[in-house]
This record gives C-alpha cells, sequence and structure tokens, in this order.
C-alpha cells in the first residue's frame, strides 16, 4: 500500500471526528466522504464543491440514512469493510494515476467505485453521479 498523504491523513482523522460527533461507533464511507469535505485544501474537497456538494448536504444525508446515535464512543473507532475496502482501493487508483501517495482524490475516487456503498449513494441523492465525479478527478 503507498503512503498517505498529509491531506488524506487529515480527512480520516476527520472522519474519526465526525463518526464521533454522530455518535456512531464504527466509521463508514459515509464518514470518510465528511471527512474529505472538512479537508479544504484537498483535492477531493474542491472536486466536490464543483459539484456543489456541501458538508452541510452531505451532513444531513447522512443523519438522515444512519441518523444519530447516544451515548458514548471508543475514541479510535473501527472502519467498516466497506470503508477499509475504500482505502485499499484509493491506494489501487493512485498507483493506477501515477501517484507516489494516496491523496483525498484517491479516496474519493474509491468512494465512487462502490455502487451501493452509503457515500456513493448520498452523491446520487445530491446529483453528483460517481462517474461524474470521478471522470472530473480522473481528468477523464
Amino acid at each position: 500500500m503507498l503512503p498517505v498523504s498529509e491531506h488524506a491523513r487529515e480527512a480520516l482523522r476527520l472522519a474519526n471526528g465526525e463518526a464521533h460527533g454522530l455518535h456512531h461507533s464504527y466509521i463508514g464511507t459515509e464518514h470518510i466522504l465528511l471527512g474529505l469535505l472538512r479537508a479544504p485544501d484537498g483535492a477531493a474537497a474542491s472536486a466536490l464543491s464543483s459539484f456543489d456538494v456541501t458538508y452541510d448536504q452531505v451532513r444531513a444525508s447522512v443523519v438522515r440514512m444512519m441518523g444519530v446515535g447516544v451515548g458514548e464512543v471508543m475514541d479510535e473507532l473501527p472502519f467498516t469493510g466497506a470503508a477499509n475496502e475504500a482505502i485499499d482501493r484509493a491506494s489501487r487508483e493512485a498507483s493506477v494515476l501515477g501517484a507516489e501517495e494516496i491523496g483525498t482524490e484517491h479516496i474519493l475516487l474509491a468512494l465512487t467505485r462502490e455502487p451501493n456503498g452509503a457515500a456513493a449513494r448520498i452523491l446520487r441523492q445530491l446529483d453528483a453521479e460517481p462517474a461524474a465525479v470521478r471522470a472530473a478527478v480522473s481528468g477523464a
């Protein structure tokens, strides 16, 4: 697996914070999408803004889909299987594009590859088709 860029590492830290803020006991692709949007210097946030996808819209969608938990959660939350697969896929996306490290754009590309994942469903709800996001990010 390729090393993770500082922006991508920050986005994943922010994803953990998003899951905590929602009192969820896991980090899913929906939390990663929120983390990408909260890392404004990352390429993913820029790409998503070109589709008029905002943090507030995504957070509202997450709350509608997953609800808000109650009670305390662990400090370090586990990634769901889908979130782990997205991180692995991000490494492959970066390799294919000739990058030396995983950036936020590669994580976003990976999130759009799982059509039934929460992140891709949210993007579709916000009229940002995953295929169009992929094309914009990869320059295809």
